[in-house]
């Protein structure tokens, strides 16, 4: 299903460099690969390309998590990579976030922690969220504690405050990442799925709610998203919560479920002065994510009003 995956990533494109208006880099592993992507994207304006050697293309995790550092500095935090507590190793995965920081010319913050970056979701204020089925899986932190990476995301991301959920969406391959399951859509407010009884990961999606209320979070409330199979008959970790939030768009996968309608128009509501745009995402999570997992953000300095 590769080329419906692709498909799906030329729209996720298209969507941030139109209405999103946010320039896109699209990495490509060589000229084949960036012609077929110009093919699939004849036509679009704010699309570049760029050649890397990279296996996958779930850049949240192997890319730096990109931000400001105290002198003002472009700076990008790499976590050790594993593919994914070993079960998804390909090459190059585990260098290309090194070359992405010296193309970039950020200040390199490295991590001694094997994580990915779909597994924490940070406010921008200090505080973050994260799963323990990840974080101190054996598979990538046998040993550790949840104190020594509280101490880690202080050090290297200014966190004062980490909220630890215990598990993410069963059939996730990446052991739980916390943007399948609960983002921020202000420092204070995050967005989650509803616990309906009668959704898959029912019990998860209860036990998430209820400690983001507990921390004493706003919550908004998204509904369940449908149940959906792969071809090979296996559960798909199926969200509403991998949107990706672009200058002034916000993209959301969608599943051409009755749910759909109603996901938009909780997430239009939590960012009114943004475009809600929805897009199938099925072919796309059968990889493994979906449009959070697929992209990885670098931030400008603001022009300077005159």
């Amino acid at each position: 299903m590769l080329e419906q995956a692709q498909r799906a990533i030329a729209s996720l494109c298209r969507a941030v460099a139109g209405p999103g208006g946010e320039p896109v880099q699209l990495l490509v592993n060589d000229a084949a690969t960036e012609a077929a992507a110009r093919a699939m994207l004849e036509g679009a304006t704010g699309v570049s390309y760029v050649r890397a050697k990279y296996g996958d293309c779930w850049v949240r995790d192997t890319l730096p998590t990109f931000g400001w550092t105290e002198s003002g500095a472009l700076g990008g935090l790499r976590f050790r990579f594993n593919g994914w507590g070993g079960k998804y190793e390909m090459p190059f995965d585990d260098t290309v976030g090194a070359w992405i920081i010296d193309r970039s010319r950020a200040e390199d913050v490295v991590s001694s922690w094997v994580l990915e970056g779909g597994a924490v979701e940070l406010n921008g204020a200090g505080a973050a969220i994260t799963t323990a089925s990840c974080v101190l899986n054996v598979n990538r932190n046998p040993g550790r504690t949840r104190a020594e990476f509280e101490s880690a995301l202080r050090t290297h991301a200014s966190v004062d405050r980490l909220v630890w959920l215990d598990r993410g969406l069963s059939h996730d391959h990446t052991d739980g990442h916390v943007d399948m399951v609960a983002r921020f859509v202000d420092t204070d407010t995050v967005v989650c799925m509803a616990p309906d009884p009668d959704a898959p990961n029912a019990d998860v999606l209860r036990e998430t709610r209820q400690t983001l209320a507990r921390e004493g979070f706003r919550i908004l409330e998204l509904p369940a998203a449908p149940e959906a199979i792969a071809p090979d008959g296996s559960p798909l970790p199926t969200t509403y919560c991998n949107f990706y939030v672009a200058n002034r768009a916000v993209i959301v996968p969608l599943y051409e479920a009755p749910q759909d309608e109603e996901a938009l128009e909780v997430l239009a509501a939590a960012f009114p002065d943004r475009a809600t745009i929805g897009l199938p995402t099925r072919d796309l999570l059968c990889g493994g994510g979906s449009f959070h997992c697929a992209t990885q953000p670098v931030p400008t300095l603001p022009t300077p009003t005159p």
